[in-house]
């Protein structure tokens, strides 16, 4: 337990004026600058308020703030499949962000579906979090979607705050992943390598996700003259087993000429890379394999993974500040920038062929 060195007991709590004075500002000043969704400080203040508070070991009473508001010192994320890598990204990003900013992050499980999403909304909006995150795909009836709309339109209209994490598919503040933009950039960057006839492993739910990703594939394969052959895409479970079946499926039919296997996620692909193996194929040098997400582990992979980095922890840690702000006539939408990695995977298909 720490005591304090002068007279060895506990020591003293640290207050606002204390960190006020250690800054030189005034205890008001020095509340706005702790208070994340302030957008009245400067940014020098602020740096050095912060850094006064770490100094002394203050901690904000997020309680007394949180009874002032009416709301608790909680972020609520809701989350298709805590399972899947890409979610656990982001949902790391929320975490660290969420700790630094005072507020502790909930999380609940809604598996892909719009119905469950409702319920949780419904059920979180009882235990009044300072706001609700959604991130990972959902799928629904258009009656649905409206009625999960509507459902988080209530949430606000009592001061919560909702942002989406991931993809442009709701009216609330959204931090965007550039997901059709990736899925282009990388078929881009494997006709380069010399590939010409890809075969898709697809999400089994229709959402806004996989049809960006699709979007992004299928657009960019045309333009550059690369060609899809029948029964060349396979739908399947967004995890490593859902890939493995997938890729059991294309290797029994075996697509004329298919020389990469483009997956919708990391975990799809390194499925398809065990079957790949089971069935005597040397991944990467006789069939070119891509995913998508650059999650961890897909360079621990052998050969290690082709993919696309969607900065996903900094999506999540961008959501809690995107809450944290105050309400706007318009929709706020932050857009991240992804990037193909290219791996071993997806060697140059001249040097293979020589």
């Amino acid at each position: 337990m720490r005591t304090d060195p002068a007279t060895g007991g506990p020591p003293p709590t640290v207050t606002l004026r204390d960190v006020a004075a250690a800054a030189g500002v005034s205890k008001a000043s020095a509340s706005r600058a702790l208070d994340p969704a302030s957008q009245y400080v400067s940014s020098g203040m602020r740096a050095r308020v912060l850094e006064s508070a770490r100094r002394l070991g203050y901690r904000p009473n997020t309680s007394a703030r949180a009874t002032t508001t009416g709301a608790t010192a909680m972020v609520a994320v809701l989350v298709s499949d805590i399972r899947d890598p890409y979610n656990a990204e982001i949902v790391h990003g929320v975490i660290e962000q969420a700790g630094r900013s005072g507020l502790v992050a909930t999380f609940a499980g809604t598996d892909h579906a719009i119905d469950d999403e409702i319920r949780v909304v419904r059920m979180m909006r009882s235990l009044r979090p300072h706001a609700m995150i959604l991130t990972g795909a959902r799928s629904g009836s258009t009656v649905s979607r409206t009625a999960l709309e509507e459902e988080l339109a209530r949430y606000t209209q009592e001061d919560g705050r909702v942002v989406i994490a991931g993809d442009d598919e709701l009216p609330f503040d959204t931090a965007i992943l550039s997901r059709r933009r990736g899925a282009s950039d990388l078929i881009a960057a494997l006709f380069e390598l010399g590939y010409e006839r890809p075969a898709l492993i697809r999400p089994e739910h229709d959402s806004v996700a996989a049809r960006e990703w699709e979007d992004g594939i299928v657009d960019a394969a045309r333009r550059l003259g690369m060609r899809f052959e029948y029964g060349s895409a396979v739908r399947a479970p967004m995890t490593r087993d859902g890939g493995y079946r997938a890729a059991e499926h294309l290797i029994e039919h075996r697509p004329r000429g298919m020389d990469v296997v483009i997956a919708a996620t990391d975990a799809m692909a390194i499925g398809a890379m065990s079957a790949m193996r089971n069935a005597g194929i040397s991944p990467g040098t006789e069939i070119g394999v891509a995913g998508f997400d650059d999650v961890q582990g897909t360079e621990d992979v052998t050969p290690t993974l082709t993919s696309v980095s969607l900065a996903l922890a900094r999506v999540g840690a961008a959501a809690v500040e995107l809450a944290l702000m105050e309400p706007a006539a318009v929709r706020r939408r932050v857009e991240f920038e992804s990037r193909v990695v290219l791996r071993g995977t997806t060697p140059d298909r001249a040097r293979i062929i020589r």
